[in-house]
């Protein structure tokens, strides 16, 4: 902790001290170096980027919010099948304005443990607290750090086959903190259903329902959508 202080205390010196970047100007930096409109991408609202795939799935980049004053990057995909949230009732994400990422990477964490181990994620986070040069140094370090993994992520979840690869990679870990909703579990019986595989999506929506505690009124509209999406492509 001693060390992290010192840390911070010389990085305020170099950087001259407390600065508070405006929000505005975080989100021009973040387009400024995704620049979206080169990689097939527009802007969804502030801070997050959409491209749809086709008429299923839309790849997502989201300048995320962390504790701190700090920011980093969160990308994944939405899918047009899958309602989230789903209680009091179901919202389903069609148009580009309703976008969510439905399965998602944080690199800040989830990266944290194959790159370095504890604390390895500060290297992929920017800090508004001093000053816009920081700020754009540190967002450069980090879009030039994770750019070839998100675009290969792109490339791998292209199609309902590979978001099934991405689902299977996403259970195959071990959950540490609080999951993330809608999760690769419930994702998993939605692609399934989606692609004509009725009996495995039950499964797998069983299984979902094991590991959350959902309400009543949560699992209803979830088992009814699952068995609209399922009837639909039999």
């Amino acid at each position: 902790m001693k060390e992290k202080i010192r840390q911070f205390y010389d990085k305020a010196e170099k950087y001259g001290g407390w600065q508070q970047v405006p929000a505005a100007r975080i989100y021009a930096i973040f387009e400024e170096f995704v620049d979206p409109a080169r990689m097939g991408f527009s802007v969804a609202k502030a801070g997050l980027l959409a491209c749809p795939v086709d008429s299923d799935i839309t790849h997502l980049i989201k300048l995320q919010a962390l504790k701190g004053a700090s920011y980093g990057l969160c990308f994944g995909l939405s899918l047009s099948y899958l309602p989230y949230p789903y209680s009091p009732k179901l919202k389903w994400h069609r148009t580009a304005k309703s976008v969510n990422l439905d399965l998602c990477e944080q690199p800040q964490t989830d990266w944290s443990d194959a790159d370095g181990g504890v604390g390895a994620g500060q290297s992929y986070m920017a800090s508004a607290l001093l000053g816009e040069k920081c700020f754009r140094e540190e967002f450069d370090r980090t879009w030039k750090a994770v750019r070839p993994r998100i675009l290969a992520w792109f490339e791998a979840t292209g199609t309902l086959t590979g978001v099934l690869s991405k689902c299977a990679d996403h259970l195959a870990r071990k959950h540490t903190g609080v999951r993330r909703l809608p999760g690769a579990r419930l994702v998993n019986a939605f692609t399934l259903a989606r692609t004509g595989k009725a009996k495995e999506a039950r499964a797998e929506f069983e299984k979902f329902l094991g590991e959350y505690e959902e309400g009543e009124q949560a699992r209803t509209n979830l088992a009814q959508a699952l068995e609209q999406i399922s009837l639909k492509n039999k």
